[in-house]
């Protein structure tokens, strides 16, 4: 299990906002990246929050 975090939904921009780009940046290179997204539902995508700070510590030098 990724440690930190919480079960919590976060949106792109929410991600974005994290990351300190902008939102179109995320949404043109999650997939690229790797980042592991839920489908909410058709055209929904979040992302959990312990997820995405496990992707942030595997990318931290």
């Amino acid at each position: 299990m990724a440690r930190g975090g919480s079960n919590a939904l976060l949106s792109f921009d929410t991600i974005a906002d994290r990351m300190e780009v902008p939102k179109r940046t995320v949404l043109d290179n999650y997939k690229s990246w790797n980042i592991p997204v839920v489908r909410v539902s058709g055209r929904i995508l979040r992302v959990r929050e312990r997820d995405f700070e496990a992707w942030i510590d595997a990318r931290t030098e």
